[in-house]
């Protein structure tokens, strides 16, 4: 399912599917969340989504990596 993100989802943490925080949505532009990453997962996310953002602590979430998206957090899809 994909799921829109937009400029609302700015400051929302981005969370796996057992609720371990990712980052935080630092700007969306033509639907992909730019996120600051937690130090401990930066690598991780940078090889699962991509590089993405102004420095290297940032990954791109585009809108097919996301499973649904509530009020404070977004919430990624599982990767197998």
């Amino acid at each position: 399912m994909t799921v829109a993100l937009t400029k609302d989802e700015e400051g929302k943490r981005v969370v796996d599917a057992d609720g371990t925080q990712l980052g935080i949505v630092e700007d969306v532009r033509h639907g992909t969340a730019h996120v600051e990453a937690e130090p401990a997962v930066v690598e991780e996310m940078k090889t699962e989504f991509g590089v993405g953002g102004s420095d290297e602590n940032t990954f791109a979430l585009s809108e097919d990596g996301v499973e649904r998206i509530e009020d404070d957090e977004i919430i990624v899809e599982a990767r197998g």
